[in-house]
């Protein structure tokens, strides 16, 4: 078959030109450290890749999600556990002066520890997690609960009402003797005397009462509970599908009707000012049932806590063979690319050093 020179030279520039396109290709791979340079290369496998990449920043969302919850349970583990030993000092305290070998002035000398306990707790319960209060619900810009004096602290009441006619119907019957409610409109402490509604405590600034397992106090003209957020909770997202509560709402743990911590030091150190020895006694279950609630959620933010260790390792795990998978589709071998660039240097020289030859030739190169 007869070749013209044009197409000599014009198979000679496209193989030259396939080679060092094979050459820049290879550089290329071995500067970036990546097989693939566009989707056309291998489609499916950059789908996967981006796929990948996709999961693995999510998994890192999650990570940091884990962080934060972790942190916030660590801190609330290690307030309730000391509310708890305050709780126990507490109790030693109220055995003690349950005694009847005690007097006013022992009773009102444990009153005054009593009193630092309670403030302890609360500043624990007004305690924070970076820029957020920990017990407040969802309500975190604002600490949840505010002092009050126990030595103010009146009688308990049954309710709180506009009038006399609400009060009687939030009691569910009709009204006993002895039966007390507090005016949201005026502000006093009413008492039933058997024939009708006395009052028994006029409104003034910083007396308190405790309302069932809630404790008011007046202030600025209101009455108001000591505990200023709500019973709300938020969540976390862990996973794709799955997230943990990780707030404890203060009425929750620390006025919960099962066992009132708050409440029931407040109550502890009035009986002890008033040397009533009996209420002192009543107060013991009281402290105990306080403590069993800051006992379970204990084991509630340890499960938790669980939850979130073990959660940590399976992310930890799967962000690990989804790198090695991206890995593998996208990363260079680098022993192999070498190999293959020398190759093609050496396929490469060996075109040009033909190129060289043939173009070199003429007609007298087929002379005798």
């Amino acid at each position: 078959m007869r070749i013209s020179n044009r197409f000599l030279y014009y198979q000679l520039v496209k193989d030259l030109g396939a080679n060092s396109e094979k050459l820049f290709r290879l550089n290329s791979q071995i500067s970036s450290a990546r097989k693939l340079d566009k989707p056309s290369e291998d489609p499916l496998g950059l789908a996967k890749v981006l796929v990948n990449r996709s999961e693995l920043s999510a998994f890192d969302q999650f990570q940091k999600s884990i962080t934060l919850a972790s942190g916030w349970l660590t801190r609330t583990e290690s307030i309730a556990s000391s509310s708890d030993d305050l709780l126990t000092r507490a109790s030693e305290l109220a055995t003690q002066m349950a005694s009847s070998t005690q007097n006013a002035a022992t009773r009102a000398g444990a009153a005054e520890e009593i009193k630092g306990l309670r403030e302890e707790l609360l500043g624990l319960a007004n305690s924070r997690y970076g820029n957020k209060y920990l017990f407040g619900g969802t309500m975190t810009q604002t600490p949840p609960f505010q002092n009050a004096d126990a030595a103010l602290m009146q009688d308990e009441v049954d309710t709180v009402a506009a009038d006399a006619a609400e009060a009687v119907a939030n009691l569910g019957g009709a009204a006993a003797a002895g039966d007390r409610y507090i005016n949201s409109t005026d502000g006093n402490i009413y008492q039933y005397d058997g024939a009708a509604w006395q009052v028994s405590v006029a409104a003034a600034e910083g007396i308190s009462a405790a309302v069932g397992d809630d404790i008011r106090v007046y202030a600025d003209g209101r009455w108001s509970s000591i505990y200023g957020g709500n019973s709300a909770s938020f969540s976390v997202q862990i996973g794709k599908n799955d997230t943990v509560e990780i707030n404890l709402p203060g009425d929750e743990i620390f006025m919960n009707p099962s066992g009132s911590a708050i409440g029931t030091l407040m109550k502890l150190e009035k009986a002890m000012r008033d040397n009533d020895q009996q209420g002192i006694q009543d107060l013991l279950g009281d402290i105990e049932d306080a403590s069993v609630v800051l006992n379970n959620k204990l084991a509630k933010v340890g499960a938790v806590m669980n939850r979130l260790d073990t959660t940590k390792s399976v992310i930890r795990q799967a962000a690990v063979e989804n790198q090695a998978v991206t890995s593998e589709i996208e990363d260079l071998d680098y022993a192999d690319a070498i190999t293959k660039l020398q190759n093609q240097q050496t396929i490469y020289q060996a075109a040009l050093q033909s190129a060289s030859m043939i173009t070199g030739m003429s007609l007298v190169d087929y002379m005798s």
